[in-house]
């Protein structure tokens, strides 16, 4: 599982807001995770503080021997 954070820059590349998301559980597939991701994304660039919006994608790789 992937997780993803998503950060709000002032005009200046200050960062303002950070906002994590660790995780969706679902039961059965409803959504992407992509598509919350950007729902975030849009909710934040449409504030009039924030410059730029960037999000970031972490996944952990285990391997068992």
């Amino acid at each position: 599982m992937a997780t993803y954070v998503i950060t709000g820059r002032s005009p200046d590349g200050e960062p303002l807001v950070s906002v994590q998301v660790s995780g969706i559980n679902q039961e059965v597939h409803v959504v992407d995770d992509i598509d919350v991701v950007n729902a975030v994304r849009g909710f934040l660039t449409g504030l009039p503080e924030i410059g730029s919006v960037v999000a970031q994608k972490y996944e952990q790789v285990i391997t068992v021997i």
